[in-house]
């Protein structure tokens, strides 16, 4: 139930494929070290923490120093790509556009990795309603604007009023804002609270008039007030999660998407009582989608869907059906190893299906975790073509996966597995197979040492190898260090397409892309240097 720059003029670019190396085994220790300043001064009890960069993102696991008398701090890491990021309440970055991601091989020292900082500005106000009551625990926002690619903030962009209706947010990079409160959509369950329009100081509902705060360093805005409108209409929909038989299904998940003209966008989703039923409170009029669905393993229902329409009354009579869904059972082998992982290895492996529903734009999905020898059952899927995906649970340093062919009684099924609606299949054989394969590269200017300024970007992309085989990519985004550094890790053999764009600051767009292919090969690492032109 889960809902997800542009490509422009190619140039030239001299690229330099170099010898493969094979990945070490044995892991070293790195470090990066440096010293937090303000105004010049060196800022001691600063928390400098680093986030470690994953194939799924940035990973919520930190690694934190804390400043010495001289501002100093030194991080001990294992080998990665990491964000270095000083914690302060008031402070910020004094140059908001650098770049605090660095990429440590196994047994590299980084030094002076040093940060300014400057105290941040503040934005402070009032909001109240027609009658001049203040709004307690109204949520405002701040939205940076005129602010270039790449700009890091770090404040706290909402805030919420006080018992006075009184907001204060600090910690704000110098720069300009627009201030709102009220909601862009309705909450659809927030309960007995008023919903309020979307409204900006001072007092405008529309965007584009709202006026812009600037704020400087360490300077205070005050009086930014802003008065919101009368309530919103807002109306109540309930309705009932049913089975084939007309019985309630108890506790039954749920979602409701709100139909706009720009498409639909999930907006709440929770779960029924143990009678099936369901309350959504404050309902913007307006077109609405709802669906059902089983994620968890616990039965073989699937959800339909139903769509209404909100215009000036309560809906008591929703009636949602679920039915018997499809069930597909099977084992995960690996290739090319003749003896399987063990058991514990295996159950920390779950398999993932989803169906997409043409009709409905959501994908009807269900996962499960591997038993010791390997098999698995899937429940509650929608007749379609199912796909799957395969993942390790738990942490950092999983290897990745991929399922290179699904087999159904012995016969491959190249382009996914049809299953019929409540349809039973036994039989299924996914072969999986660790992805091994990597490419680091290098980002540099012709003629210079230190990278442009602006922005730069990296994707990975492979290229079809005329099979139509698929090859997933868990990270095809990595993120480039301030050494002009990145790595791709989990990659299956094969050949890919590197891209690289380089973002002028203060532009969302550009002509400076520059492609280049390589080859991976598994366990191996392809190391890759791309040099751009001095003047593109």
């Amino acid at each position: 139930m889960k809902a997800i720059a542009c490509i422009l003029l190619i140039l030239s670019a001299a690229i330099c494929v170099c010898s493969q190396t094979t990945t070490p085994a044995k892991p070293a220790a790195s470090s990066v070290s440096g010293k937090v300043t303000i105004k010049g001064k060196g800022a001691p009890g600063v928390v400098v923490v680093a986030n470690m960069q994953e194939s799924r993102g940035w990973d919520r696991s930190r690694y934190r120093a804390t400043t010495d008398e001289t501002g100093a701090y030194r991080l001990n890491l294992p080998a990665g790509t990491y964000q270095i990021i000083p914690l302060t309440l008031a402070f910020v970055l004094e140059n908001q556009a650098v770049n605090t991601s660095v990429m440590l091989n196994e047994g590299e020292t980084v030094e002076d990795f040093n940060f300014s900082l400057v105290r941040g500005g503040v934005i402070t106000g009032k909001i109240t309603d027609p009658e001049g009551k203040p709004l307690i625990e109204e949520t405002v926002s701040l939205l940076p604007i005129e602010t270039g690619p790449g700009t890091m903030v770090y404040a706290r962009t909402s805030q919420q009023t006080d018992d006075r209706g009184v907001y204060r947010a600090f910690g704000l990079p110098a720069g300009k804002y627009k201030v709102s409160v009220g909601q862009v959509m309705s909450p659809l369950m927030g309960g007995p609270k008023r919903v309020y329009r979307q409204t900006f100081y001072p007092s405008v509902s529309d965007f584009t008039k709202a006026t812009v705060v600037e704020v400087k360093e360490g300077d205070e805005a005050n009086d930014v007030d802003i008065v919101v409108g009368r309530p919103l209409i807002t109306f109540r929909v309930r309705g009932l999660i049913v089975d084939e038989t007309g019985k309630p299904v108890p506790n039954a998940t749920y979602g409701i998407m709100r139909v706009t003209e720009g498409g639909r966008e999930t907006t709440s989703g929770t779960n029924a009582n143990a009678r099936g039923e369901f309350t959504l409170s404050n309902v913007l009029p307006g077109k609405y989608f709802m669906f059902a669905d089983n994620e968890v393993q616990m039965s073989d229902m699937r959800g339909d869907s139903v769509s209404f329409e909100v215009v000036d009354r309560d809906i008591n009579d929703v009636v949602i059906k679920m039915s018997k869904g499809s069930t597909v059972s099977g084992v995960v082998v690996f290739e090319g190893m003749e003896e399987k992982p063990g058991a514990n290895n295996l159950t920390e492996l779950f398999i993932h299906a989803f169906v997409r529903n043409n009709q409905s734009d959501f994908m009807n999905t269900s996962s499960v975790s591997l038993k010791p020898d390997g098999s698995f059952q899937l429940k509650g899927l929608r007749g379609g073509a199912v796909q799957f995906n395969i993942a390790q649970l738990g942490s950092n340093g999983a290897r990745q996966l991929s399922i290179v062919q699904v087999e159904r009684d012995g016969v491959v099924q190249p382009r996914g597995l049809s299953v019929k609606d409540g349809e039973v299949v036994t039989g299924l054989r996914l072969v999986v197979k660790y992805l091994t394969g990597a490419i680091r590269g290098e980002v540099k200017v012709e003629g210079s040492d230190s990278l442009p300024a602006g922005r730069i970007n990296v994707w990975v992309n492979p290229v079809d190898d005329g099979h139509g085989t698929s090859r997933r990519i868990s990270n095809n985004s990595p993120q480039v260090d301030s050494r002009g550094r990145f790595l791709v890790e989990g990659l299956a053999a094969g050949m890919y397409e590197i891209n690289v764009a380089l973002f002028e600051p203060g532009r969302y767009d550009t002509t400076q892309v520059y492609k280049q292919q390589v080859a991976v090969t598994d366990n191996t690492v392809s190391e890759v240097v791309i040099t751009m032109p001095a003047k593109p």
